[in-house]
């Protein structure tokens, strides 16, 4: 068939391209798109008779783009181009185009998706876009977020907001809500579909906990009681230790939630974010991601400043004696971690160098051996209110500044672990590491 425009478009290529079309209404109904489209143009006939009539289809198609359809026009967007899918032995389907993002730290994806393959073995990705009330469930996560409107309020306003497990208190303050407190909801109130992810394995090392030779005691956090599992990674020769220190196991998760779509402001108050504005991910490993500025105990306006360059960004952090540096390769920064911690430095991150990211990676969501003990899990990060690659990757803060507006960040996945500069603004992870005596600290 010849169109206007020249171009030929045969019987079978058309029907290919409607087919395509159809695919996301196979979910929903027992008729194809093809169906439809014959429904549309011929009123009155059976749709499955349409499928037998080889000709009667391809007028029928045609008039679907021009009788069934009259306010479309050659400016509308194309259709194919919002609906793809991948080959190979497992499918990907998106639901919505995804426009990947690339940093210096990596690749990350501009839509965040909560990814656990299905009975099939397939995976579904659910792209995170414009915020609503609705919750869903997807893989086995629940996801629940409130629309932009909600952050406008009144002071002194009260809400509630399911989310997963937790039924969320939240309050009216400065015009935006922020959590009050939660209650967890108990199991004969909780249906299935508000399972999270089974976190039984998390810090499993080749497949089991009596495998983690570098396991040590359990620290209890003074300021909040949180409970954070921690190991030791080590080096010997000829009886001496190059070096030793002890890491937690888990994020970091402290400091009071604030929603995705607000900005950190209060210089007073540690503020995080948890994945998909849900507190579970938090408290189970997760745990909090924070600016860089958040992360340092920095003003807000260090995110957009060098340290120390100006009265709003003044460092408060004082080096112990001896010392001069406040950020560097070696610098021992306590940020908001526990006093007596420091957020892992770029030399500390630097011992792990030999290994593959799979060696720090829990094999929770992600295919890894863990046989080092840090249990990485990939909560991606917070990208301009938007979660980015979670299920993919996981980053960490550096106490090391590369310009006004950015930052020093180590990056694990499945595979790799590499280092990156991306904007301060970003909100990423924190592991704390125990201070140690370190002669090269200037």
């Amino acid at each position: 068939m010849k169109f206007d425009n020249g171009v030929i478009l045969s019987y079978t290529k058309l029907r290919t391209l409607v087919l395509k079309l159809s695919y996301p209404l196979r979910g929903a109904t027992k008729w194809s798109l093809f169906d439809h489209l014959t429904t549309c143009c011929l009123s009155g006939h059976d749709p499955r008779m349409g499928r037998r009539i080889s000709v009667g289809v391809l007028f029928a198609v045609l008039c679907f783009f021009t009788a069934c359809d009259s306010s479309s026009s050659s400016a509308d967007p194309d259709p194919i181009a919002e609906v793809s899918s991948s080959g190979g032995g497992d499918e990907v389907f998106s639901s919505s185009s995804v426009t990947d993002k690339r940093t210096s730290s990596g690749e990350s994806s501009k839509s965040s998706s909560s990814v656990k393959p299905d009975s099939n073995g397939s995976q579904k990705s659910s792209s995170s876009g414009k915020k609503n009330n609705s919750s869903s469930s997807e893989g086995g996560v629940v996801s629940s977020s409130s629309s932009d409107s909600e952050i406008i309020c009144n002071d002194g306003d009260l809400d509630t907001l399911r989310s997963g497990l937790y039924i969320i208190y939240r309050k009216c303050e400065n015009g935006t809500w922020v959590k009050d407190h939660y209650d967890v909801l108990s199991a004969s109130s909780s249906s299935s579909s508000d399972a999270h992810y089974d976190m039984t394995e998390q810090y499993y090392c080749n497949g089991s906990l009596d495998n983690c030779e570098n396991m040590s005691d359990d620290y209890i956090d003074p300021r909040d009681q949180h409970v954070y599992k921690t190991f030791l990674y080590q080096k010997e020769k000829n009886g001496t230790y190059l070096y030793r220190f002890r890491i937690f196991a888990s994020n970091l998760n402290y400091g009071k939630q604030i929603m995705s779509d607000v900005v950190n402001s209060n210089d007073n108050v540690v503020e995080k974010y948890c994945y998909n504005d849900d507190e579970w991910y938090c408290d189970n490993g997760f745990g909090g991601m924070y600016t860089w500025s958040e992360a340092m105990g920095l003003p807000k306006a260090c995110d957009s400043l060098f340290v120390d360059s100006s009265a709003a960004c003044k460092d408060s952090f004082v080096p112990p004696e001896g010392r001069i540096e406040k950020l560097g390769e070696h610098v021992q920064r306590q940020g908001v971690c526990p006093e007596g911690w420091h957020i892992m430095n770029e030399w500390e991150w630097l011992q792990f160098s030999g290994w593959s990211g799979g060696a720090l990676a829990s094999s929770i969501l992600w295919t890894a051996t863990n046989v080092t003990g840090f249990s990485a899990l990939p909560v991606g990060s917070l990208n301009d209110g938007k979660f980015e690659s979670f299920g993919m990757l996981t980053l960490f803060w550096i106490p090391q500044e590369k310009s006004e507006s950015n930052a020093m960040m180590h990056e694990v996945d499945s595979k790799y672990q590499m280092n990156g500069t991306p904007s301060k603004h970003l909100a990423a992870s924190i592991r704390c590491v125990e201070d140690y005596e370190d002669s090269r600290w200037k």
